[in-house]
């Protein structure tokens, strides 16, 4: 074989290898060089070098003119656009960008044979290309980079182009606007540029003015766009560091507002103040640019301009001749529903008005399947007519007996509902004439309900003094079988319950910590306090609390006298009795003074035999027998009658 060198190199002269020794390795068999280089060849045909094919491919200036998209029909065989969806998606902000910056990418194309090239990848370059000739923007003849390549490896250009392109993260994106606004260009040159409404290009400068530890955060996924919004609204950077560290180590993301210390929705006070008025009045506004809930600096300011703007247009409202006029928020609550409005009139309708309106109504309450649409529609609107023609408007006297309500509406819009008439103004009504006395003897289930509540009430009140029996109260509540016929209810659904002001804030390892902190005698008194709003001694059965031994063990777990000083103070006495049947309180007076005394007032009206109850059994320290806890003294226990005749006297 001749050598690769040539024949007129020299060659090397091989070096002599040494014999080898007793004990020495036996020696590699030697190779010739022919050998190798054939070896070698055979690598490089199994692992031939990874190189792009620059024959096919070829670098170029070519004009917009010659260009077609490469889903064009004359397309040569295997040239596609391969992107199929989304072409359009973009091309107005595409074209700002590439006629303030020119054309950064290439495009990739195939020659036609027909004097056109067809684009591979970039085609909505190409359409956006195209929009800037049809703006004039550019010349048709203007030419722009391209990277001619084969046909043969069309659709893989495109695919690839298409493929490995990777989405910038929008942290990166709104980080990369705020950069260039600090250096000093401005919102509406870089909507121009980028083809961005200026509304849009605000919002995307807020989010990238935020703290870079929060951006930090965005890019790591440990808070979400919605958050990074509500970040925007901080006033410093130095405040979004600081929730930011609450957040990821709580995780509860959902609390940045409150964090941050945000006040609720004032979006529609500013729009009715004017966001104007209200920075000359003193105040700051941190535009909230992506949900309408903007933040002011101060909100009592805010409030005091809306109420000055209310309070004068109330005014002019009453100079119209309305009786009143007043704001909604200065009202009772439920205003709305429950006090009248004023309603026009109505006059009788002539003969030949109930004539023709019985006809009407006739005609549409029969089932005539003959009837056309128009017809039906032109009877409902004589019938409307026709009362109409009837009817009595509102007029000077009845706005001066009637008001008219000013209320700021959600939108910043003000309403006003006329005609309103205050309950005091309304005409009173006769009183209706006494029904009979009821015969029954027994008390109503709206009486015990009411001493039930009174009972209630008195043992709350005097939980607090027997703190241990409040502490077992409250665990007997917890332990005992079917806790919803008891009475302790240990989910505070006692009487008032519900209302009571008794949860410490902060989460409960807080709580807790501060509750162990506690020495034995206070976490009984407050055992007491619990205790006492989870009692309700109403029962489903409307059963009184004395005649159940769960009610009356409660009781009797309290002390004696101060249970006895509570419930004289809760017992409505002179209700009980205007409420009481005559023959229940002829009951009682003998009970209390004797049947002597009784027969004595039998045939009083019942209004006299009131008053005698309450100056004459009352004082005795009586109580009804529903509510008679265990340790009652009064009439009917078990103490000496000239106690109570004495306690009468």
């Amino acid at each position: 074989m001749p050598s690769s060198r040539g024949s007129s190199v020299a060659r090397r002269p091989r070096r002599p290898r040494p014999k080898p020794g007793p004990g020495s390795p036996p020696a590699t068999p030697t190779r010739s060089r022919s050998e190798g280089l054939r070896r070698r060849a055979r690598r490089r045909w199994r692992n031939p070098p990874v190189s792009p094919p620059q024959s096919q491919v070829t670098a170029m200036q070519i004009a917009l003119s010659s260009l077609r998209p490469g889903h064009h029909p004359d397309a040569p065989a295997g040239v596609v656009n391969v992107r199929k969806t989304g072409r359009d998606a973009g091309l107005e902000a595409l074209a700002a960008s590439i006629n303030t910056l020119g054309l950064i990418q290439p495009l990739v194309v195939v020659p036609g044979g027909d004097g056109y090239h067809y684009v591979v990848d970039g085609n909505r370059r190409h359409a956006a290309l195209e929009s800037l000739v049809a703006a004039g923007k550019l010349e048709p003849h203007s030419k722009v980079p391209a990277t001619e390549c084969d046909a043969g490896i069309a659709r893989e250009a495109g695919l690839a182009a298409n493929i490995n392109q990777s989405p910038m993260h929008e942290a990166d994106q709104v980080e990369a606007y705020a950069e260039l606004r600090r250096a000093g260009m401005k919102e509406k040159d870089i909507a121009a540029r980028f083809g961005q409404p200026v509304a849009q290009v605000r919002k995307l400068l807020a989010l990238g003015g935020v703290s870079p530890a929060v951006l930090d955060a965005w890019r790591a996924g440990k808070v979400r766009a919605e958050d990074v919004r509500t970040f925007t609204l901080a006033p410093s950077h130095a405040d979004q560091d600081r929730v930011l560290a609450a957040v990821l180590k709580d995780g509860r993301t959902w609390s940045i507002r409150e964090k941050l210390c945000l006040d609720g929705s004032v979006g529609h006070l500013l729009s009715y103040v004017g966001a104007k008025a209200y920075k000359a009045a003193g105040g700051t506004v941190v535009e909230d640019l992506f949900g309408g809930s903007d933040v002011v600096s101060d909100r009592a300011l805010l409030q005091r301009l809306v109420d000055e703007r209310l309070d004068a247009e109330c005014e002019r409202r009453a100079k119209e001749g309305w009786g009143w006029a007043a704001k909604g928020a200065d009202l009772a609550p439920g205003w709305r529903w429950s006090w009248p409005r004023l309603k026009d009139g109505q006059r009788p309708f002539s003969a030949e008005e109930q004539a023709r309106y019985d006809e009407l109504q006739a005609y549409l309450d029969a089932d005539d399947d003959d009837a056309t649409d128009e017809a039906i529609a032109a009877a409902h609107a004589e019938v409307a007519a026709i009362e109409a023609a009837a009817r009595i408007p509102l007029g000077a006297e009845d706005r001066a007996r009637s008001g008219v309500v000013v209320t700021l509406g959600a939108d910043g819009k003000i309403a006003v509902e006329p005609y309103v008439v205050r309950p005091e103004d309304v005409p009173a009504k006769p009183e209706p004439a006494a029904p009979a006395e009821p015969e029954e003897k027994g008390l109503s289930s709206a009486l015990i309900d009411r001493l039930s509540e009174q009972a209630t009430r008195a043992v709350q009140a005097t939980l607090p003094s027997s703190p241990k029996a409040g502490l077992a109260i409250l665990l007997a509540g917890a332990l005992c079988e079917h806790r919803g016929a008891g009475p302790v209810h240990v989910t505070l659904g006692g009487l008032g319950g519900a209302q009571a002001q008794l949860h410490n804030t902060g989460s409960f390892d807080a709580v807790l910590a501060g509750l162990l902190a506690r020495p034995v005698d206070e976490l009984l008194e407050v055992a007491a306090v619990v205790a006492g709003h989870a009692v309700n001694l109403h029962h489903y059965n409307r059963s009184a609390p004395a005649t159940r031994p769960s009610a009356l063990a409660l009781m009797g777990a309290l002390d004696p006298d101060a249970m006895k000083t509570a419930l004289d103070d809760a017992f409505d006495g002179e209700g009980f009795f205007k409420a009481a049947p005559k023959g229940v309180i002829l009951q009682i007076v003998e009970e209390v003074l004797g049947e002597a005394e009784a027969r004595r007032v039998k045939d009083h009206k019942k209004s006299d035999l009131v008053r005698f109850a309450v100056a004459s059994v009352l004082p005795t320290g009586w109580l009804p027998a529903e509510i008679r806890h265990p340790g009652y003294d009064g009439p009917g226990s078990a103490r000496p009658a000239e106690q109570t005749l004495a306690a009468a006297a």
